[in-house]
């Protein structure tokens, strides 16, 4: 009879694989399906984030349908369904029911799913929340059917399972629809699908999102440009972001038959030059096999490569927003706000971190319909996804905390924490490697690098922030005092020219002595036939002026727009107009007309005006022309201020300039006679 086992024997016979479906299956919340509430949110994003990127790598405007359907009180049926390339038959089950499955893993360049969990770890959640199968519908456009299959996922083997399938003609060319049965709750709510979509749509102008509630009740994201963004190409992985694993690894894979062709054409930065003086080095010959190269000299080899000057990773590998398309997409969803103000939006240049690059961008907006008593709303994003969880976890919400906001216009008990008012803050990093918290990809961990730029980004969009309120204090000072003068002013002098029996005296050139700016005052009128912008400039300064007027509008608006009088240029990318006006004298005053359909949705503070040829210090009402905009100016604005300068710094005026004392004297000869 043979002996007993040994306890040692006993737990050794306990021990078993487990795979990573099954490790997931057991551990559900480091993916974000933690909660119903969760759980929905993180399926829907899963979904789309593929529907997005499967889009943009085919080079198709995406056009992204969301449906929520209520089965139970505890089940809902989330239903996406996009216009992307469609995905082979083949490959459906492995897609949709394997965990640690995909195209970008291994890609090194920006992408929103770079891990293969996303949209199978959903499937996943309602195998086991419901045990349903995911029901896929897949088209591509080479084949006349659209393939249906039912799928589920072996969790103690991490492989695809199909349940059923079928052939069926689908009325669309090519494209994915993705339908699980889950376990979730509904609600709206910061933290909620719509948002999500909301979100996505600020920083995905391009694409078309459609979203249908539990109840019916139907909301469109129309896109905002039809311009894909740029594609991000992949590149070869930097030594700066190298582990002595990872370099062992390449070396063992690569191709090349000598160290320095490895060098020169596996690795990212490293011309021949730079890799013959880091082998010598490293102190190994450059026609040594990579594959031979071990243990003590890798370290020696990955010690040089670090140490070297090497060429910064490529950027190319980014795909940002740009700032005109941050500002574009803001205006888009936030249009029933009616913000006040679009600060200039930053991106700064890209940056390296561990090798890997990346990049931050930052857009603020300030006024309209934002809650001026409460904390601002901070709009989280991470190569192009909307970051709706662990706000206060996330390195994003720090630099904005740690900001002293006070020095910008802002509420901020201490100088520290969340700032208060009526703003709203997006900030974006970009990057082929963004440093997340946890698999669940909710918030951005903190890293020195990637801190020192949230911070320097932050900082430049509040200095705009700042400069727009001082500007609005001086107007609306400038602006009280203009109806105060306009008001008081005329009283006075016809009550006085009454008691001393003398006719009341031409006011003008004395209000324009007082005032000396130059007024653009802006009217919406619309009526049944049209809307119209009209704008008034008055030149109330001492000096001929000559101008040039821009107008800055929604680009959708400005097919739409006529002109009276016609513009000297416009740029529908930008949707720009401007026009440059015939010399405008002392008191002068000209009126531009804008145009638009009846019932056109528009308000004043839907279009940005600037002014140039006048400075900063004497104009009310419009900003002068922003100094980053690549603007030649005419000739005769620029002749004319440099003559006003020159003037100016003589202490003279010109030939045109009102001149009080004869004014004066004339009305004195005028009275005696």
């Amino acid at each position: 009879m043979p002996p007993p086992p040994t306890i040692a024997q006993q737990l050794a016979a306990k021990q078993r694989e487990i795979s990573v479906a099954e490790f997931f299956e057991r551990n559900r919340q480091i993916l974000g399906f933690d909660n119903p509430q969760r759980a929905l949110l993180t399926t829907v994003k899963e979904c789309v984030d593929n529907s997005s990127d499967a889009s943009e790598e085919a080079g198709i405007l995406p056009e992204i349908l969301v449906e929520i359907a209520k089965e139970s009180e505890e089940r809902l049926r989330v239903a996406v369904t996009d216009n992307g390339p469609g995905i082979l038959r083949k490959e459906i089950p492995n897609v949709f029911a394997r965990l640690l499955y995909g195209s970008r893993f291994h890609s090194n360049r920006q992408a929103r799913g770079q891990q293969g969990i996303g949209v199978s770890a959903a499937v996943l959640y309602a195998n086991l929340t419901t045990a349903r199968p995911a029901h896929i519908t897949s088209k591509v456009e080479e084949e006349e059917a659209a393939h249906v299959l039912d799928l589920v996922i072996d969790t103690q083997k991490n492989q695809p399972r199909v349940v059923s399938e079928d052939v069926v003609l689908w009325d669309r060319p090519h494209g994915t629809k993705v339908e699980l049965v889950i376990k979730a709750r509904y609600t709206r709510g910061r933290q909620s699908p719509l948002e999500y979509l909301r979100g996505t749509a600020i920083v995905n102008p391009h694409a078309r999102v459609v979203f249908v509630e539990p109840d019916g009740t139907r909301t469109t994201f129309e896109r905002a440009s039809t311009d894909l963004p740029p594609a991000a190409k992949e590149t070869l992985p930097h030594p700066y972001g190298l582990e002595l694993g990872e370099l062992g690894y390449l070396l063992k894979s690569t191709r090349r038959p000598t160290l320095g062709e490895f060098l020169a054409k596996d690795l990212q930065g490293v011309s021949a030059r730079a890799a013959k003086e880091l082998l010598a080095s490293s102190g190994l010959p450059a026609s040594t096999a990579p594959a031979s190269v071990q243990a003590e000299r890798q370290e020696r080899l990955l010690a040089a490569l670090h140490a070297a000057p090497l060429v910064a990773p490529s950027a190319d590998c980014l795909s940002p927003i740009g700032a005109m398309l941050i500002k574009r997409g803001l205006r888009n969803v936030l249009g029933d706000l009616r913000p006040e103000f679009f600060a200039p939006p930053v991106s700064r240049p890209p940056k390296v971190r561990a090798g890997f690059p990346f990049m931050v961008e930052v857009g603020l907006v300030y006024g309209g319909g934002l809650p001026p008593d409460q904390p601002i709303q901070i709009l989280r994003f991470a190569n192009r996804v909307p970051l709706l969880f662990q706000q206060g976890a996330c390195a994003i919400t720090n630099a904005i905390c740690a900001m002293d906001w006070r020095r910008y216009g802002l509420d901020q008990k201490g100088g520290s924490g969340l700032p208060s008012g009526p703003a709203l803050i997006l900030v974006h990093v970009a990057s082929t490697k963004v440093p997340f918290t946890s698999e669940a990809k909710e918030a951005v961990a903190e890293d020195p690098d990637l801190d020192k730029e949230l911070t320097l980004a932050l900082q430049a969009a509040a200095r705009h922030l700042r400069t727009h309120l001082s500007r609005k204090s001086r107007r609306d000072f400038a602006g009280e005092k203009f109806e105060i003068i306009g008001r008081i002013l005329p009283k006075l002098a016809e009550k006085t020219s009454r008691l001393v029996g003398k006719p009341t005296p031409d006011l003008t050139p004395v209000i324009t002595r007082i005032m000396d700016v130059v007024n653009v005052e802006t009217k919406v009128a619309p009526d049944a036939k049209q809307v119209e912008v009209g704008v008034d400039i008055t030149n109330y300064t001492p000096r001929a002026r000559v101008l040039e007027v821009f107008v800055e509008m929604p680009p959708e608006l400005l097919p739409l727009a006529t002109h009276a009088p016609a513009p000297d240029g416009s740029d529908p990318a930008l949707g720009r107009v401007w026009w440059t006006l015939p010399k405008l004298g002392p008191n002068g005053r000209t009126r531009l007309a804008i145009t638009l359909p009846p019932k056109t949705d528009v308000e004043a503070n839907d279009l940005d005006w600037y002014v140039a040829g006048v400075d900063e210090a004497h104009l009310l009402g419009a900003d002068p022309l922003p100094g980053d905009w690549d603007v030649r100016l005419p000739r005769t604005i620029v002749e004319a201020a440099e003559a006003a300068a020159a003037e100016e710094a003589a202490g003279g005026g010109t030939e045109e300039e009102v001149d009080y004392d004869a004014a004066e004297a004339g009305e004195g000869r005028a009275d005696e006679e």
